[in-house]
């Protein structure tokens, strides 16, 4: 594809990143709706092959650390809750004045292994995805200034409240705020933190307002922009092949159930 003079391509080195931002959110759904078709063999798939594409992609540390904490935590969560506070006539063990049951931990690890077979290939999707290139391709397909800047910044929204947190605790250990110790002492340091961030992150508001209005974002007519993705024969060719494999896995569920 040839670029407009002027206009540059952003691209990444390694080919799984490199794709289209589109496919990546088609690989997502694909694995996504693959996972609640065939039972919890077919969420281990999913997360096999999630950390497999993030590998590839040289994405497995930044993976497993989003995953972890999130998707495998709640998980974990959710099969304990589930198998202390259902009733059922089969108890596994007993602890304070709670039951744990058979039944309890089915249905915990059922629900629990959704959630994961949904959640693992978003977050794989975000590892995957760039924040700029996003947004290019938004553009690029036409949607609303408006709908891609909402879009843009919930994507912004973790990591600038990380970095304006970060910079609030060394303000707090430079003035001599204990804040590695214990998770209780821990705990005490950050509630006194929250109402800075929050400030902070209202005032923000002001200067994007005013950032965005410089940059015409409330004009109307045609835009231009000096950077673009493209979305190659390579990227089609593969979201054909996702979306065919899921129509193979939707007709194979179907028949297993009339048979």
């Amino acid at each position: 594809m040839t670029l407009p003079a002027g206009v540059s391509l952003v691209s990444h080195a390694n080919p799984v990143r490199n794709l289209n931002p589109t496919t990546h959110v088609v690989l997502a759904v694909v694995l996504a709706v693959i996972s609640q078709l065939f039972g919890l063999w077919s969420v281990g798939a999913v997360v096999l092959v999630s950390a497999l594409i993030a590998l590839i992609a040289r994405r497995l540390g930044a993976f497993l650390r989003a995953w972890a904490p999130t998707v495998l935590l709640l998980s974990v969560v959710i099969v304990a809750l589930q198998t202390l506070f259902i009733e059922g006539p089969t108890i596994l063990f007993s602890w304070w004045i709670l039951d744990g049951t058979a039944e309890g931990l089915e249905r915990g690890t059922t629900f629990a292994a959704r959630i994961m077979g949904v959640a693992t290939p978003l977050v794989l999707a975000v590892q995957l995805g760039d924040r700029r290139r996003s947004m290019l391709e938004l553009e690029r397909r036409r949607v609303p200034p408006k709908a891609t800047y909402v879009v843009v910044a919930a994507m912004n929204l973790i990591p600038e409240m990380r970095k304006q947190l970060d910079a609030i605790m060394d303000a707090q250990r430079a003035r001599g705020v204990e804040t590695d110790a214990n998770w209780f002492v821990r705990v005490r340091a950050f509630l006194p933190s929250l109402i800075p961030l929050i400030l902070s992150s209202i005032l923000s508001v002001e200067e994007k307002a005013l950032a965005l209005q410089s940059r015409g974002f409330t004009l109307t007519g045609p835009r231009t922009s000096l950077y673009a993705v493209v979305d190659t024969r390579t990227d089609r060719v593969l979201r054909a092949v996702l979306w065919a494999v899921l129509a193979l896995a939707v007709v194979g569920r179907i028949l297993l159930w009339v048979l």
